[in-house]
């Protein structure tokens, strides 16, 4: 995806591409892919926003056409955000999955450039203490990471949807590029966060996780990994005084039931509006 602007600035030195759509006016929503995805092709369901919001759309260092040498993973995200929003200004971040970590890095950062936060079904793990179900899977998640260099993209992707509990994995048909930038991420329940600190940032959060009801959803993934974000969902929103919005009937990639999801964006942005300061606020 090609930068709308001619100076794309420090994103020329560590190029996660990145798209604005819509006036610079309206408030300004960064929006972060998740593993083994893309900007252009996770948020499809969100473009028609930009006519009430300055949507950018942007792809993780290590994971754009013109980036693979980038390492990916939360401290690159988190440098890239830094960079970006330094020269864009302030914008509300809405993190998918894995780029959760870097966005709370960068917030904690840099708070006064990060309006409010959206976590979309996120593995931060590290944050809950005192469950087995929480801990088991964090354990296996870094031991997937640390064998990964042992596996092709297409093979750690299978073996990473059975770290979450899949009992028969679908296909994940996604670009070579992509599957190697997951392969080679650092695992998001790695990076180093904390309740407190995020308390202490008191930016307003809403945190968004899909529902697995039903035959469509694997029994094994609803268990495991639902069961792990939904105990880190409430981990969050506590620490944060959030909200904790679940969304029926999808599964991790929520915001492809584009009207619910849609709603819950449009929602965190009046209230945000409605409740903060915005004597100093740029848009956004």
């Amino acid at each position: 995806m090609r930068n709308a602007d001619p100076d794309p600035g420090s994103l020329a030195d560590d190029p996660g591409a990145v798209l604005w759509l819509g006036s610079p006016d309206q408030p300004r929503v960064l929006l972060l892919h998740d593993m083994a995805m893309t900007g252009s092709t996770s948020w499809l369901g969100q473009l028609q926003l930009a006519d009430d919001m300055c949507l950018g759309i942007v792809d993780r260092p290590g994971y754009a056409i013109t980036d693979r040498a980038s390492n990916a993973g939360w401290t690159a995200d988190a440098r890239m955000l830094l960079d970006l929003l330094d020269d864009n200004g302030p914008a509300h971040l809405v993190a998918h999955g894995c780029s959760a970590a870097g966005a709370l890095l960068a917030a904690q950062l840099a708070p006064t450039l990060v309006s409010s936060i959206v976590l979309v079904e996120p593995p931060l793990f590290q944050l809950v203490e005192g469950s087995s179900l929480v801990e088991d899977l964090a354990g296996k998640f870094v031991e997937l990471y640390d064998q990964g260099c042992l596996l092709a993209g297409a093979e750690f992707l299978r073996e990473y949807q059975l770290t979450l509990g899949y009992l028969e994995p679908p296909p994940w048909d996604v670009p070579e590029r992509c599957a190697e930038a997951a392969r080679k991420e650092t695992p998001a329940c790695q990076a180093p966060l904390d309740l407190e600190a995020i308390a202490a940032l008191q930016t307003m959060m809403t945190v968004v996780v899909g529902g697995r009801e039903g035959p469509e959803h694997d029994p094994g993934e609803r268990t495991v990994f639902g069961g792990a974000l939904w105990k880190t969902a409430e981990a969050l929103v506590e620490a944060a005084d959030g909200w904790l919005v679940p969304v029926e009937p999808a599964g991790h990639v929520v915001q492809r039931c584009t009207g619910l999801f849609n709603g819950v964006l449009r929602r965190h942005l009046d209230t945000w509006w409605s409740t903060e300061d915005h004597s100093h606020a740029a848009a956004g």
